[in-house]
């Protein structure tokens, strides 16, 4: 069997926290995460350990990453990898999890929703592009708009699905935080 082998995600975005569990489940069976992969991750062949991996959302500036890393550190959460503005942590089954109470879960997630705001705004203005350029032109120019059209609708309904994730796990968030009251 070789030394690393690949994991494929559900989605952060859909179900961040099977996720992560999945990851510690095969940690114990010696399977530790290396890094991120194309839709999952890298798993690299290693001792069982019992384990539990954090996700956090956070844009750093290159000054700022050693003392980010520091702080989950002096927590009790080491640092695995990172994509972009994206951090796995994992630490011994039983630390206190990172996002232990409902408002800074909600900050976490709305740190994860902004970018994603973004592109579903270039998204929308591209579908109305598409649209435009389909019903106002003929030959090539409306064939063309036919394709950016697709292209675009295509890209958006995931986009608007994540978001729709991300809202939906805000407002679990808030009810569990009425319901704690």
């Amino acid at each position: 069997m070789g030394k690393t082998k690949y994991m494929p995600s559900n989605g952060l975005a859909f179900s961040e926290q099977k996720d992560m569990e999945k990851l510690a489940k095969k940690a114990k069976q010696g399977w530790m995460l290396k890094k991120f992969a194309f839709m999952g991750y890298r798993l690299e062949k290693s001792e069982p350990a019992d384990i539990q991996y954090s996700i956090d959302y956070r844009s750093l500036e290159k000054g700022e990453k050693e003392e980010y890393f520091e702080l989950f550190q002096m927590a009790g959460w080491s640092h695995v990898c990172s994509n972009y503005d994206i951090h796995i942590f994992k630490a011994e089954t039983g630390t206190q999890p990172i996002y232990s109470d409902p408002d800074s879960t909600v900050d976490k997630v709305s740190r994860l929703a902004k970018p994603i705001y973004s592109i579903a705004g270039f998204l929308v203005l591209f579908f109305i592009f598409s649209l435009f350029l389909k019903s106002v032109s003929i030959g090539i120019i409306s064939q063309i708009g036919q394709c950016f059209h697709f292209i675009s609708i295509v890209l958006l309904v995931p986009t608007i699905m994540m978001l729709i994730s991300i809202h939906f796990t805000k407002w679990k968030v808030a009810s569990s935080r009425k319901s704690s009251i």
